[in-house]
């Protein structure tokens, strides 16, 4: 975790408050991201949704409503590559791509990051630093993504929250394993039970602090 503190890398909430957060990667999507912001409506509940700067694009209209519902946003990256096999010039490009699109999507500036598949090595923490967005990675990964993972295997991977967990879900998939992983009615029908968990710790659930970020 040195190389993540040295770039200012986040996963868990700040101490001193009773909080975690619900996190949200790969949308927006025409079919779930709905789905999702109806029920996190329905709880009075609040989250953070790491954009695909591609998807943003094409669904403007989801990210204002993810807004208008009170929940932040971050980018994550423009077409979500593996960062492991890219070049550091492609990176810095994806990277500042895609904050660009969400930002143009939001009307607003944005500087929440997640970096592709939680990639912290060196090439990738150095465009983010330069692309100056503010990376977050997660405490809890019940690996949604995955095909065939059903709502009570994502339950069973998050058996309780405690203060400062922030937890990665997928309201739409990039780089799918199979057709499969697209659906995401599994992570959907997850999130009332992750409410209620949050709410018999004592836990507040919050939106992801941006702080301060260097320019891009």
């Amino acid at each position: 975790m040195n190389r993540e503190r040295l770039a200012g890398i986040r996963s868990r909430l700040p101490g001193g408050r009773a909080a975690a957060a619900l996190t949200f990667d790969d949308g927006p999507d025409p079919r779930f991201t709905p789905a999702v912001l109806d029920v996190l409506a329905d709880h009075g509940v609040v989250a953070t949704f790491f954009l695909v700067g591609r998807r943003a694009e094409r669904h403007p209209g989801l990210v204002s409503r993810i807004l208008r519902d009170g929940h932040a946003i971050g980018s994550h990256s423009w077409s979500h590559p593996d960062p492991s096999g890219q070049s550091f010039p492609r990176l810095l490009r994806e990277y500042r791509r895609g904050r660009r699109a969400v930002e143009a999507a939001a009307g607003a500036p944005v500087r929440l990051f997640r970096p592709p598949m939680g990639d912290v090595a060196l090439p990738s923490t150095a465009a983010a630093a330069l692309s100056g967005v503010r990376p977050w990675l997660w405490t809890r990964d019940p690996r949604d993504w995955l095909p065939g993972r059903t709502t009570a295997d994502i339950l069973g991977a998050v058996p309780a929250l405690e203060a400062g967990d922030v937890v990665l879900l997928h309201d739409g998939i990039e780089l799918p394993v199979s057709d499969e992983a697209l659906d995401r009615s599994a992570t959907v029908a997850a999130v009332p039970a992750l409410v209620r968990r949050a709410e018999a710790a004592g836990l507040a659930l919050v939106t992801l602090p941006s702080g301060r970020a260097p320019r891009s």
